[in-house]
């Protein structure tokens, strides 16, 4: 993992050292954390280089820029390429390479083959190639996008870089935050239709994407863009003819495993972030037979709750490598906003919160903890490709089924085509669900859009573009803002090409829920891990837990990060209405799920980076003294009795001393037949003053059974023994019931 930036004066005028080399240590000192190793700086005629790296592979011989043998080309390259000894062995016979560095292939092969070279790479990159000879520029990306590079180019001048805060260094570039943009990204980029394009969010400055190169001409200035991977034709090229379903549950695993054993490629310890889910999981155990490993997962109120902290512990114990439990605890974690805004710098997205935060915070973990430590292999890229949101995501809650599934995604291509169209009316509403009275076919093509043969093609495609939008992006800059570099074993382009030929009979069979994958795991992984059902990273009945910490830290400081991007940002008057924005953040409290605080986020952030575009942060800004710590465990069951009730019960909160009783008006009711106020018959609903408050959910039996103990005389351990209860079972809600004056403590 490293970083790469640099432009190319386009009218031609030769770069000076004195003036173009010091712009160019300025725009490499803003991505100085990608590569905290090492610096270099090439000027050529009208180009200027700059190099950061973080040395993996080759540790003293691989600095960069990398030459051919008569230095008439060379690279500065962002990543790795894993299959570089298998090349060097088949095409650089005739070559003399001065290092082992895996990307020193690169300018060698181009000699070869030129841009033809790109179907040999296997791995993760994004660089820049110049041919002194055909005066010629070449920035490339990888196929599934996991490295990132943008860019801006106008008549004079294009400037390029890993991150867009080095490209927002220099003086031609516009400073402006691309406000409509950020607004439309939820509903623009989940479908992939052409007329959704990828966003930088800044205006002027392009996010390249995945699968091409751009060639700029140094003597005319001419720039052409270039697809050289699309998984679809590149999987029917080398399909082999066969509709066994076995035969691609087999070849799956293999190919995995081979994956993680090319991408342990490296001179430094590696780390897996282990979070629970069966990626992970399947990364880790293929990966404990290669290598020893340290493993990392966020334990917090959610994930605990959710499965997937006992999950990790599981898995790590079962595979015998070392898990590091890091602990975030939302009574106790202050997000102070001076931390925040360094964390939303460095992530350089307005859709970021929760889960930007425990990452970037783990991989920070993760370095302190174990010296050296430069890689993390992830599980990203699994759900995307093997069907992980087919039966969470896109379903029915109560009876998920691939039938629905396909119905959900043609609903919402027809709704996509019409949003696109401007086809809303009486006509476009009748038919069956998911199904038009009017042609979809017909709508596409007044759309100058794809409709989809059959749904399935739509997910991957619209996954395959969130990836990077999403994803990608922020696993590559929470990890590459702590000096690691994040490894997507999913995201081998055999693997995604693999998924892509398997035929329409089977989608059904092996892409239910990533049957797939969990077949392909059988004797690899324990049963129960294998079978485990699909969980969203720190998603779950818990969430109100981590969703509270966000909003605490908005509240932080008087408001501070509100007041900040809301109130002062640059552009956030003509489009935020203030009064409505004060409003909805002051009731935030009110629903004790914070069911808003995502989208309330995603604006702040918004303000925040349009302020940050204009005057961005010190590049050296740190987070000072990490607000984690690692909790040790041995035997889970043990530990989890012990620690559970402490997790969740505020220090100030009530004790088994504590008397209480129900607060003025409150009082609980049975829904009868007939009464208008409630939903279904039997369930329980809380009223305070004859009106509804909050609807008790039918699996909070045991809560209910508390409460009916509650008199006013009894303390909190004299019900849960009068009700036969645990703690555990029932003391989060008693701290929720106390906090929304549904209970109050009895203090007579």
């Amino acid at each position: 993992m490293c970083g790469i930036a640099g432009f190319v004066d386009l009218s031609g005028r030769v770069l000076v050292e004195q003036r173009d080399a010091e712009l160019l240590h300025q725009m490499a000192g803003q991505i100085a954390h990608r590569g905290p190793d090492d610096e270099q700086i090439h000027l050529w005629t009208n180009v200027g280089l700059a190099f950061r790296r973080l040395s993996i592979v080759d540790i003293d011989g691989g600095r960069q820029p990398l030459f051919n043998e008569d230095q008439t080309i060379l690279v500065i390259c962002n990543g790795e390429i894993y299959n570089h000894r298998h090349l060097r062995a088949r095409f650089g016979k005739d070559h003399v390479f001065r290092s082992r560095s895996d990307c020193e292939i690169i300018p060698h092969l181009y000699e070869e083959m030129g841009m033809a070279q790109l179907e040999h790479l296997n791995g993760i990159f994004a660089f820049a190639l110049l041919d002194k000879t055909r005066k010629k520029l070449l920035l490339c990306r990888d196929r599934l996008g996991v490295k990132p590079l943008y860019y801006h180019h106008d008549r004079d001048i294009l400037v390029f870089g890993s991150e867009i805060k080095a490209i927002l260094r220099h003086p031609s570039v516009p400073k402006h935050f691309d406000w409509h943009a950020a607004l439309t990204f939820r509903t623009a980029m989940y479908y992939p239709h052409d007329t959704h394009k990828l966003t930088s969010f800044f205006e002027g400055i392009h996010h390249l994407a995945a699968g091409r190169f751009l060639e700029i001409d140094l003597v005319s200035g001419e720039i052409d863009e270039r697809c050289y991977w699309d998984p679809a034709p590149a999987s029917n090229q080398r399909a082999e003819v066969t509709v066994d379903r076995n035969a691609f549950v087999r070849q799956y695993g293999e190919l995995l495993d081979e994956a993680v054993r090319l991408q342990l490629m490296a001179d430094v310890p590696c780390g897996i972030f282990l979070s629970g889910g069966i990626d992970s999981v399947a990364v880790a155990g293929f990966a404990s037979q290669r290598r020893p490993l340290h493993t990392f997962s966020v334990l917090s109120q959610s994930t605990l709750t959710n499965g997937d902290a006992p999950s990790a512990h599981s898995a790590a114990k079962s595979f015998q490598l070392p898990n590091h439990m890091v602990f975030f605890d939302w009574r106790k974690l202050e997000i102070s906003p001076s931390l925040w805004r360094t964390i939303l710098w460095k992530v350089e997205t307005p859709i970021a919160g929760a889960e930007q935060f425990y990452k970037y915070l783990l991989h920070a973990y993760a370095r302190t903890r174990v010296p050296g430590l430069k890689v993390m292999l992830l599980g990203s890229g699994s759900d995307e490709f093997n069907g992980g949101y087919t039966k969470t995501v896109f379903n029915s809650s109560v009876e998920p089924s691939w039938d629905k599934f396909e119905q959900f995604l043609r609903a919402y291509e027809l709704e996509s085509l019409l949003q696109l169209t401007g086809g809303w009316n009486p006509y476009s509403k009748l038919g069956m669900p998911g199904h038009s009275i009017i042609s979809e076919d017909y709508l596409a093509d007044l759309a100058r859009a794809q409709h989809y043969e059959v749904p399935w093609y739509g997910y991957r495609d619209m996954y395959r573009r969130l990836l990077q939008m999403y994803q990608l992006w922020h696993e590559d800059r929470t990890s590459a803002a702590n000096g690691v570099e994040a490894r997507v074993p999913f995201l081998d382009h055999r693997l995604v090409e693999l998924t892509y030929q398997v035929p329409k009979k089977l989608h059904r069979d092996l892409f239910w829920d990533k049957t797939i994958l969990r077949e392909a795991l059988k004797g690899s992984v324990p049963d129960d891990l294998c079978r485990r059902p699909k969980t969203p990273f720190f998603v779950g009945e818990d969430l109100r837990y981590t969703r509270r910490l966000m909003y605490n830290m908005l509240c932080a400081n008087n408001n501070a990060l509100v007041q900040e991007s809301i109130e002062e940002a640059e552009g956030s008057a003509g489009v935020v209405d203030r009064d409505a924005f004060w409003k909805v953040f002051r009731a935030l409290p009110d629903d004790p799920e914070y069911a808003n605080v995502d989208l309330v986020m995603d604006l702040v952030n918004m303000g925040l980076l349009a302020t940050m575009a204009k005057s961005p942060p010190n590049p050296e800004n740190s987070i000072g003294e990490l607000p984690v710590s690692e909790v040790s465990i041995d035997d889970w069951p043990d530990w989890e009795k012990r620690f559970n009730v402490s997790l969740v019960q505020r220090s100030e909160g009530p004790d088994r001393n504590t008397v209480i009783r129900f607060a003025d008006g409150i009082r609980i009711v049975k829904s009868e037949l007939g009464d208008p106020r409630f939903g279904d018959m039997g369930d329980y609903h809380i009223l305070k003053n004859n009106t509804l408050e909050f609807t008790l959910e039918q699996n909070l039996e045991p809560w209910l059974k508390f409460l009916k103990f509650v008199d006013g005389a009894r303390t909190v351990g004299e019900i849960l023994k009068a009700a036969d209860l645990s703690e555990i079972a029932v003391w989060k809600h008693l701290e929720e019931a106390i906090e929304y004056n549904v209970l109050q403590v009895n203090s007579n």
